[in-house]
């Protein structure tokens, strides 16, 4: 499944770009600097399951981002950037073609 991911007051280019990606379902964070929803997100991923962002930054710090893409790992699901073009399935499998 595609869960789009939108911080507290983001902006509705954001909602678009993420509905544009295909997203099933998107989360919005209800309380400003919060991420109570993002946690609960994460807490539901299944394998195989994309976490869609339109930045990285919207989690927070680079530490943060860090986390979040370990938690994701963890639960062998993807995490796609829409910005920076950033794609855990594609660049992963790339790699594993590339590299083999």
């Amino acid at each position: 499944m595609f869960i789009g991911y939108l911080p507290f007051g983001a902006e509705d280019t954001f909602l678009e770009k993420l509905q544009t990606a295909g997203c099933h379902k998107i989360i919005r964070e209800s309380e400003a600097g919060g991420y109570s929803a993002l946690s609960e997100l994460l807490n539901a991923l299944h394998e195989g399951d994309v976490l869609i962002l339109c930045h990285s930054s919207h989690v927070g710090s680079e530490t943060d981002f860090l986390n979040v893409l370990i938690r994701i790992g963890r639960k062998c699901a993807h995490f796609v950037s829409i910005d920076e073009d950033f794609d855990t399935l594609r660049d992963t499998v790339h790699e594993s073609i590339v590299y083999s």
